[in-house]
């Protein structure tokens, strides 16, 4: 027969689990049906006696009273039973009897204390007594001459009766207030019964659960642990190492995907490396398919045209911020770079644009210190200023100037690096109407594609970029009023270079 330990190794995952959570919860749930039971039983017997005390004190207040009133009534006036009823709207003595023999009858059957039952029992025979005396009176009070009689009997049948009664029930008020402390000591011995064995069953149910628990842990976290080394040795390369886990179902299927996935990651790897080559050729490539052919055209022609007027320090200065430009665009193949090389790379193009639009064209670039070293996609900037040249500049008249400054969101976060920084390109050019600024927010949301002539061509790529790259967290703002201008806002995560550099 196999051990304890060997049988819960070889349980699967969920009937370990099951196993452990019956083990705590059942008996915590039996020891928890005997406390209800138990207390509701006393809390049951408790009640029934602060009933019967609660209706007996009742009694023991009105009743005298109401009875000496109505008999009083009865023989003052010389009305019987029926008559003070209807005339005087009171209770007849037969209704109060009547009433009080119904409840302690009731009180008596529901009363445990011998001497609480004595009482009552002699409650019901004055009672009875009482409604005796009660009917010889009402007999002869509508009978002249009895007047003294009745007030005599009133006097010394009626009201000691009802004064024995008040007594007896004052007796039986005080045997149940006995009884109820008695019943109070018990459920308090009861209490500290329960709580002990509540207290003693939770102890076994720990000591239970922590030898399970650490059978049950071990028997999981030992396979687990094995294939965590695995997966390490496989993270550092090592795409020979193997599992070999025989305990769980899951586990044991668990050991035996990862080993085919490691040696299909083996596979897989070697072929990456081959393709990686071949890969980043071609990125090379398609970087350099974004430079605007048209740009280098015309950027070449000022430098021929510079260059045969004899502008010697003209064609140094172009030809110095082309190469600017060039370095920042192929930036090794790296997609991400440093602000300060992005702000470089669009003062270069901006420099190179101001040899053939100086008359109608001024910028300035306002980045502070801080934020020069945080990462960035590369080309993000240029694209949305060659829109602010294009389509804002060149159609106003007279001369205009495009500004490009870097700042920090304010948030009610104080945590700085949880702020984005804000990328602001803005233009005082012909500026947007209210539907081509709809039409370039849905370009930017990618809900609507370019335009055939490649309008809103730099926007919407700068913002399936920026949304691939960063999701959620990346934002784009438009602003825009004709014959005013326009400003482009991006939002971008702080996030310093060192985490992209390889």
């Amino acid at each position: 027969m196999k051990k304890l330990p060997e049988r819960i190794s070889a349980m699967s995952i969920r009937r370990k689990l099951t196993l452990m959570s019956i083990v705590i919860i059942l008996p915590f749930v039996l020891v928890m049906v005997m406390l209800i039971f138990q207390l509701n039983q006393l809390t049951a017997a408790y009640d029934l006696i602060v009933r019967n005390i609660t209706e007996a004190n009742e009694y023991n207040i009105v009743f005298k009273e109401e009875m000496d009133s109505v008999m009083y009534q009865m023989v003052a006036r010389s009305l019987d039973k029926y008559e003070v009823e209807t005339d005087l709207m009171m209770k007849g003595p037969d209704t109060l009897i009547e009433e009080a023999e119904k409840d302690f009858k009731g009180m008596q059957s529901l009363t445990e204390s011998g001497e609480a039952v004595t009482r009552i029992k002699s409650i019901l025979k004055l009672l009875s007594t009482l409604k005796r005396r009660a009917d010889e009176i009402n007999d002869t009070v509508k009978i002249s001459g009895h007047y003294d009689e009745n007030m005599t009997k009133l006097d010394t049948d009626i009201r000691i009766i009802t004064e024995l009664i008040q007594e007896r029930i004052s007796e039986y008020v005080y045997y149940e207030s006995v009884s109820m402390e008695s019943m109070r000591l018990q459920i308090d011995r009861r209490r500290n019964f329960l709580i002990n064995l509540s207290m003693i069953t939770a102890v076994i149910i720990v000591l239970i659960t922590i030898i399970l628990s650490i059978l049950i842990s071990k028997s999981i976290t030992k396979p687990i642990d094995e294939i965590c080394r695995v997966t390490d040795e496989v993270a550092h390369g090592n795409f020979s190492i193997r599992t070999d886990i025989s305990s769980g179902e899951e586990l044991m299927q668990l050991s035996e995907s990862l080993n085919s996935m490691t040696s299909q990651l083996g596979e897989l790897v070697d072929n990456i490396k081959k393709e990686q080559i071949n890969s980043r050729n071609l990125e090379l490539k398609l970087l350099q398919a974004q430079i605007n052919p048209h740009f280098l055209y015309n950027t070449l022609d000022n430098i021929v045209w510079l260059s045969q007027d004899d502008r010697k320090e003209d064609v140094a200065s172009i030809v110095t911020s082309l190469s600017r430009f060039f370095r920042t665009t192929l930036s090794g193949g790296r997609d991400y770079v440093r602000i300060r090389d992005e702000v470089s790379h669009v003062e270069a193009y901006l420099e190179i644009q101001q040899f053939r639009y100086r008359d109608i064209m001024d910028y300035e670039i306002s980045v502070p210190d801080e934020f020069m070293n945080y990462s960035i996609i590369k080309m993000t900037l240029q694209p949305i200023v060659e829109n602010a040249l294009y389509h804002g500049i060149k159609n106003k008249r007279g001369k205009g100037t495009i500004k490009i400054d870097i700042s920090q969101e304010e948030t009610l976060n104080d945590d700085e690096e949880a702020k984005r920084l804000i990328l602001s390109v803005s233009d005082d050019g012909q500026g947007m109407s209210e539907e081509d600024l709809a039409r370039i927010e849905r370009i930017a949301k990618g809900e609507e594609k370019p335009s055939i002539d490649n309008s809103g061509f730099g926007i919407s790529n700068v913002a399936e970029r920026l949304r691939l790259n960063y999701g959620d967290k990346f934002d784009i703002r438009f602003y825009s009023e004709y014959g005013k201008g326009t400003k482009v806002e991006i939002l971008i995560p702080k996030e310093y270079y060192d985490k992209y550099e390889p």
